[in-house]
C-alpha cells in the first residue's frame, strides 16, 4: 500500500493537510472528519487496516487542528466563517476524493465534532456521498445549545474569540471525564484502554483547550443541521459505546437515529457497543469495530445487502 501525503489549497489561504493510504486495488474509499483537540494521524493505524482490507483512506486535519497548525492557533477555526470553512475543507477533500478515485464508493466517517461536521456535508453536498458513518455524535438539544451558545457569546464578547475559557472546558470535557470518578486521568472517558488514554494525553496536539470562537462556530453549525434536507436515499450509520459520555450514555444517540429515520432517511442504523466509552476506535473491543466499519464501507450502494458481523457478547445492535 502507498501512502501519500495531501495538500489542498482552500482558496483563503489555509492549506488542507493530511494522508492517502492508497492499497493496491482498493474497492471502496473512507474520508475521515476527525474530532475536537485531535487530529488526522491518530486514525493512521485504522487507515492501514482498512487498506490491507482493500479500502483507500483519507485522514486531513480540520483547521484549528494538526501538526501544521501553529500552536497560538490550535482550537480556533477561522477570524470569519470559522463553520462554513470547515465544511467548505471537507467537500474539497470529497473533490479530490472523487477525481482520485473515479467509480469507487466513497464513505464519509466523522467522530464526534467532526460527525457533526459530516452531517453539515451531507445537509449541503449529499450527492457526493454513498454512506455517512456517525461516530460518537449525540442528538441536537436546540434548547441546550442555545443556552449554552448564549453563555459562550457572552464570553466571546468580554474576551475575544481566541480566549480559552476555563468555565466552557469544565461544562464539556471535565464533564464527561466526571461520570468515570474516581479518575485515573483527565482523560479516561475517551477509552477503557489506559494505554490509548496515555497516547492520547502525551500527544501535544491533542486535549488542548480550544477558543470560545471555535465553540461559537460550532454550536452554530449544529443549530443549523436539519435531517428533514438531508438526502432520502443516503445510507447513515450511527455507531457509539453505551458509556459515552458525549452521547449521553447511549440516549442521545438513540434520540438522534429516531430523528434522522422520522425525518425520511430510508436507511438508517444504529450499532450501540456495550460498555463502550467515546473511541470505539480505540477501545479494548476495537477489532469488533474495525470489523464493523470495515463491513459498511464494503457494502455502501447496497443498503439492503449491508452486512453487520456477528455479535461479540460485548455488544448490541439496534438495525433498522
Amino acid at each position: 500500500m502507498n501512502e501519500h501525503p495531501l495538500m489542498l489549497n482552500a482558496g483563503d489561504g489555509h492549506t488542507i493537510t493530511g494522508t492517502v493510504f492508497n492499497p493496491a486495488a482498493p474497492t471502496a474509499i473512507l474520508i475521515i472528519s476527525h474530532g475536537m483537540a485531535e487530529h488526522g494521524d491518530r486514525y493512521t493505524p485504522l487507515a492501514r487496516w482498512l487498506g490491507e482490507n482493500g479500502i483507500a483512506v483519507i485522514t486531513y486535519h480540520h483547521r484549528g487542528h494538526g501538526p501544521s497548525c501553529p500552536s497560538e492557533n490550535l482550537g480556533y477555526y477561522a477570524d470569519q466563517h470559522g463553520w462554513t470553512s470547515v465544511v467548505d475543507d471537507l467537500h474539497q477533500v470529497a473533490q479530490h476524493t472523487r477525481a482520485r478515485f473515479p467509480g469507487l464508493p466513497v464513505n464519509l466517517l466523522g467522530h464526534s465534532m467532526g460527525s457533526f461536521i459530516a452531517q453539515a456535508y451531507a445537509q449541503s453536498h449529499g450527492d457526493m456521498l454513498d454512506s455517512l458513518i456517525l461516530s460518537a455524535t449525540n442528538r441536537i438539544d436546540r434548547g441546550q445549545l442555545l443556552a449554552s451558545r448564549t453563555l459562550i457569546g457572552l464570553i466571546r464578547l468580554v474576551r475575544g474569540k481566541r480566549h480559552r475559557s476555563r468555565l466552557v472546558a469544565r461544562m464539556t470535557f471535565e464533564q464527561f471525564n466526571r461520570k468515570f470518578r474516581p479518575n485515573r486521568t483527565n482523560a479516561d472517558w475517551l477509552s477503557r484502554d489506559p494505554d490509548q488514554v496515555d497516547r492520547y494525553i502525551a500527544d501535544p496536539l491533542c486535549g488542548f483547550e480550544c477558543t470560545v470562537g471555535l465553540w461559537w462556530d460550532f454550536t452554530g453549525g449544529m443549530l443549523r443541521l436539519s435531517p428533514a434536507t438531508w438526502r432520502k436515499d443516503l445510507p447513515v450509520h450511527l455507531f457509539s459505546g453505551t458509556a459515552d459520555a458525549v452521547g449521553e450514555m447511549g440516549r442521545g444517540v438513540r434520540r438522534h437515529f429516531q430523528t434522522i429515520r422520522e425525518a425520511g432517511v430510508e436507511n438508517v442504523t444504529l450499532r450501540l457497543f456495550e460498555g463502550g466509552r467515546h473511541e470505539m476506535l480505540n477501545e479494548t473491543n476495537r477489532d469488533d469495530v474495525r470489523d464493523y466499519l470495515r463491513s459498511l464501507c464494503l457494502t455502501s450502494g447496497s443498503p439492503s445487502t449491508v452486512a453487520h458481523p456477528e455479535m461479540s457478547p460485548q455488544t448490541q445492535a439496534i438495525i433498522d
